[in-house]
């Protein structure tokens, strides 16, 4: 068993793996201690998408997800579920199946869920490269600025269109540790340096929430393509040798 970012792999054989990914939320949602209001439904949703994204990105095939409901079935059990399916479904993954559990002996005054993915891939050997490029798509939001650009948020088919692209070689979903520590995390598994082109951008500090920012990676070769088929991306910095 290894760690690959917030990924757990676990060998099934000597050719596949298996990929686990999880994410929580807390204090989001209906109830009336909720520190932001939003529907369940679309808090379980975008706790799913931040898992679901992971696996994706890393290039696994979701095969089940958990989900760990700290409240009572009806109705916020019920909810989440609903929320989850709605999320699989824009992600062409409406017969994943689901499993789970509610808090059905306590009164809650709070939402709270978590949600576990678990993948298979086939193991891989990295290639190394000299020099990348890395791009940013989509804007760091959190709490209500989620719910307030619900429409402009990037979708699952976007990184499936993103990995057709043969000069991309890594997808980052970029959650809460904002998007200068995922750079670190991005550089480190390249075993490159980071050399930012946007230096005083205040958006790299900030929380990503359920992964409203991606980092693509690609060789230098593939800039005008990406550039064509996504004209909202940004060049934020280099990748090179250390």
């Amino acid at each position: 068993m290894s760690q690959f970012r917030d990924l757990t792999l676990l060998p099934l054989s000597t050719t596949e793996q298996l990929v686990i990914a999880c994410d929580s939320s807390a204090g989001i949602g209906a109830k009336q201690a909720d520190m932001v209001s939003v529907p369940t439904e679309v808090m379980s949703a975008y706790c799913l998408r931040v898992p679901l994204l992971e696996l994706l990105c890393f290039g696994a095939q979701p095969l089940m997800v958990i989900d760990t409901v700290g409240n009572e079935m009806q109705p916020t059990g019920e909810k989440v579920i609903a929320g989850l399916r709605q999320e699989l479904a824009k992600a062409d993954l409406a017969t994943l199946p689901l499993n789970g559990s509610t808090e059905d002996n306590m009164t809650t005054i709070t939402t709270s869920v978590g949600v576990t993915v678990i993948g298979k891939s086939a193991l891989k050997q990295r290639k190394q490269y000299s020099s990348l490029l890395v791009y940013q798509l989509g804007t760091p939001y959190v709490g209500e600025q989620v719910v307030a650009h619900l429409d402009t948020i990037f979708a699952y088919q976007e990184v499936r269109r993103l990995q057709r692209i043969v000069g991309v070689v890594d997808l980052l979903p970029v959650g809460s540790k904002g998007i200068r520590d995922e750079m670190g995390q991005l550089a480190a598994t390249q075993k490159l340096t980071p050399k930012w082109v946007v230096t005083d951008d205040a958006e790299f500090s900030q929380s990503a929430g359920p992964a409203t920012v991606l980092l693509i990676a690609i060789v230098p070769a593939a800039q005008a393509e990406l550039q064509c088929a996504f004209p909202t991306v940004r060049l934020i910095a280099e990748l090179e040798a250390k």
